[in-house]
């Protein structure tokens, strides 16, 4: 019947984005994903576009609803709808569910930081001397922490 349903459409991208085959199981696609989000984060000088499609693929394809879907109807039956679709995720997002924060440093913008504390500023008298030969010096400083056992 006419436009009845979705239609078949390629279903094997999102397999070769990923460098897995088809039958690939959830271990697998995993570890390819890992690999290649390794490789392509732009952190590390890969391409943004590249990072996204790879976070896509996994999505739909980590996603057992959504990967039958995939599998029968194709890309384009997820972004009309079905199965929840693979557009609306950040992928730093999938890409800290595997390792927790960016191992790459930098600092990113993205998730909680530790609130840093006041800076504490201190005089010191050092001579020219001290500065040239590079002399160690030590400072002892005080300060107020949260008791562990009473929290006071």
């Amino acid at each position: 019947m006419f436009g009845r349903g979705p239609k078949k459409s390629d279903n094997t991208r999102y397999y070769e984005i990923l460098g897995v085959p088809k039958n690939a199981s959830q271990d697998d696609l995993k570890k390819a994903y890992k690999k290649a989000a390794i490789k392509n984060h732009p952190d590390k000088g890969g391409d943004p576009e590249k990072f996204k499609e790879l976070a896509q693929a996994y999505e739909v394809l980590s996603d057992p609803e959504k990967r039958e879907i995939y599998d029968q109807y194709g890309e384009d039956a997820l972004k009309e709808g079905m199965g929840g679709g693979g557009g609306g995720h950040d992928p730093f997002d999938i890409f800290q569910s595997f390792f927790g924060g960016s191992p790459f440093g930098g600092g990113s913008s993205r998730g909680r930081r530790q609130r840093r504390g006041e800076d504490v500023v201190h005089p010191l008298k050092v001579s020219l001397e001290d500065l040239y030969l590079g002399t160690t010096k030590k400072l002892s400083l005080s300060r107020n922490v949260i008791c562990s056992r009473c929290n006071g």
